[in-house]
């Protein structure tokens, strides 16, 4: 298979896309359960869907662009699972040309091949939650588009529009993904390190960054959520408390095939020969291994899908190991055996229940009603109903709340309240009562159940 891809032939990226639709569709079959987050991303889309603000009428950090492309899909094809991976498939086979044609291009190899956008796809089959179209995955096809005008400025192509570019790129990346700004550092390092950039390019790149940034915070502005924006995205998005979908010792078990394969890859800048310029790009493809762990670390929703930010160098760093395979041996085994691992080291995961904390689980209230505001609860409570209330992040819902004595922030919360009118309330941290007080007009409607269970009366 792998002599199939190194064959130079442009053709041979419909056989990428077929490979990543085969691997998928076995998983559909197999079974690939939801997770918390890729639930949540759903939930994200339902709610501006109906018309809501995000940061305004919705309490969560996710990106803005992110939180628009959800919008923009549940509009068109309401709350499906499956849109969503049949865009992440084709987003992935876009993000495999986008490296394999920058590899291609700038001569990353001894040979031209097709291998990095092969290779690209099956370590994306590596990890549960890839599968899904998350914020993260969607920033990484814009640090790849900036990654290419590095090579190009390595290459000694002087341009501003190198730099005005670049700083675009960053600054879209960053608002699908805050810890992606983690990039604007690395890159920047880059183009210090690897290239004689002048002072002014570099402002150039920096200006353009927050000409994107100031751009979305007057979209925000002009729905009176330029705060909430600044706020709920940028301050909380490094300060809130770590939310744990997954232990970071269950995170590193999770990636223990993409830290094999990375670590076999790397091997090669030990064993192989190259020449200056090879040697820059693979340099630089350190410095973005190394701001992938960073962004994990910094990452306040620890998740199994940070770990996409690996893919671009372990690819790359493979890509060098298997064209450089010489033993007799050796190389017709180990692309069988990293593909294979690849592939299969996720379904070993979720067998041994590895990953349960990441995967949603069935809740039943037994209260009729088909959309509900949930106040401080699981995500997964809300796999069978819509979502009808703005409290989604628990950090941001409780800064909310403690604002609710104000009269900006009361009248923000009534407004969202009415608008959702939800069939069902379910309140874990004992606020309903407080809401109900503070806003009769939408109290009254309601009938406590149990304890912390209220139904809109006449259902």
């Amino acid at each position: 298979m792998i002599q199939f891809f190194r064959i130079n032939d442009p053709y041979r990226m419909i056989f990428v896309f077929l490979t990543l639709v085969i691997i998928r569709s076995a998983w559909m079959i197999w079974g690939l359960p939801i997770s918390v987050p890729e639930l949540k991303w759903l939930l994200v889309g339902q709610r501006l869907g109906d018309g809501f603000v995000m940061y305004r009428d919705l309490y969560d950090h996710t990106g803005p662009l992110a939180a628009g492309v959800y919008e923009m899909l549940d509009v068109i094809f309401g709350r499906s699972r499956w849109v969503h991976i049949v865009f992440s498939t084709l987003l992935i086979t876009v993000q495999a040309g986008i490296l394999n044609n920058m590899l291609l291009k700038n001569k990353a190899f001894e040979e031209n091949t097709y291998i990095p956008a092969f290779l690209y796809v099956i370590v994306m089959s590596g990890i549960m939650d890839f599968f899904a179209l998350s914020p993260q995955l969607m920033s990484l096809t814009f640090l790849l588009l900036a990654l290419n005008h590095i090579f190009r400025r390595i290459d000694n192509v002087v341009s501003d529009e190198l730099f005005v570019y670049s700083g675009l790129y960053l600054a879209i990346a960053t608002c699908f993904y805050i810890p992606s700004g983690i990039f604007i550092l690395i890159f920047l390092l880059g183009f210090i390190l690897f290239s004689s950039a002048v002072a002014r390019r570099l402002f150039l790149l920096l200006l353009n960054t927050f000409i994107v940034l100031a751009g979305i915070w007057i979209y925000f502005y002009w729905f009176r959520a330029g705060w909430d924006f600044v706020s709920d995205f940028f301050i909380v998005g490094f300060t809130k408390p770590v939310t744990y979908y997954i232990g970071r010792l269950d995170l590193f078990i999770s990636g223990g095939g993409l830290l094999l394969a990375g670590l076999i890859g790397l091997m090669t800048l030990f064993t192989i020969r190259v020449t200056n310029f090879q040697l820059k790009i693979q340099q630089m493809m350190v410095a973005f291994l190394l701001a992938a762990g960073i962004v994990t670390f910094l990452s306040v929703d620890l998740m199994t899908a940070d770990l996409v930010f690996f893919v671009p160098p372990i690819a790359f760093f493979l890509t060098h190991y298997l064209l450089n395979l010489k033993r007799k041996y050796w190389k017709p085994f180990m692309p069988v055996f990293i593909i294979s691992m690849l592939i299969a080291f996720p379904v070993f995961l979720i067998q041994k229940g590895q990953v349960d904390g990441l995967i949603v689980k069935d809740h039943e209230f037994g209260v009729d009603g088909k959309s509900l505001m949930g106040i401080g609860i699981p995500v997964s409570y809300y796999q069978e109903y819509k979502i009808a209330g703005p409290f989604l992040d628990d950090y941001v819902s409780r800064r909310k709340l403690a604002d609710i004595d104000f009269y900006d922030s009361a009248s923000e919360v009534y407004e969202a309240l009415v608008k959702s009118n939800p069939e069902v309330v379910i309140d874990h941290w004992g606020e309903a009562e407080k809401l109900f007080f503070r806003f009769p007009a939408f109290g009254e409607r309601y009938e406590q159940m149990d304890e912390t269970t209220y139904r809109l009366k006449g259902d």
